[in-house]
């Protein structure tokens, strides 16, 4: 396949996944997909667990986001794509009290396309999203943040719920 037809792929999935509505993936991807995401959210394996463990609460959080690439390569089955998701911050996510204002949620994604079917999908998803500047956007001193939890042995954090 060609790079342009590989980022139409791409491209038709941000369709589905602009809908903020939860289900809208199975189509886009291979039933074996791996989304590989940052820490604090992890590797998901198929369109259910994604959906479920990842879209729901991001959703739930950010129910107006917008995804929307500022650059985008292809290189063979791969696609790379880096942008923001302008949002309200409705709802908690990930332990982050809700601001009720707009914050802005970076990312860059990695995408493998491999086919099933007979039909090109995306087969995998390396994922970083900039948790730490939704802390910041959400009041929060990173910097703070990041001194508190290293001045802390892991096991303090086993006892929070």
């Amino acid at each position: 396949m060609s790079a342009e037809a590989n980022k139409k792929i791409v491209d038709a999935m941000y369709e589905s996944m602009n809908l903020n509505q939860v289900g809208a993936m199975k189509k886009h991807w291979t039933r074996n997909m791996v989304w590989d995401g940052p820490a604090g959210i992890g590797k998901k394996h198929g369109v259910e667990q994604f959906e479920v463990e990842v879209r729901r609460p991001f959703i739930h959080a950010f129910p107006d986001k917008v995804g929307k690439d500022i650059a985008r390569l292809s290189e063979g089955d791969w696609v790379a794509g880096t942008g923001f998701q302008d949002t309200t911050f409705a709802n908690d996510w990930l332990g982050i009290p809700a601001t009720d204002e707009h914050v802005r949620v970076r990312y860059m994604d990695f995408w493998r396309i491999e086919e099933e079917d007979g039909e090109r999908k995306l087969a995998e998803n390396l994922v970083l999203i900039d948790i730490l500047g939704v802390l910041e956007q959400a009041g929060y001193d990173v910097k703070k943040v990041l001194q508190f939890v290293g001045s802390k042995p892991p096991e303090f954090f086993e006892t929070i719920e």
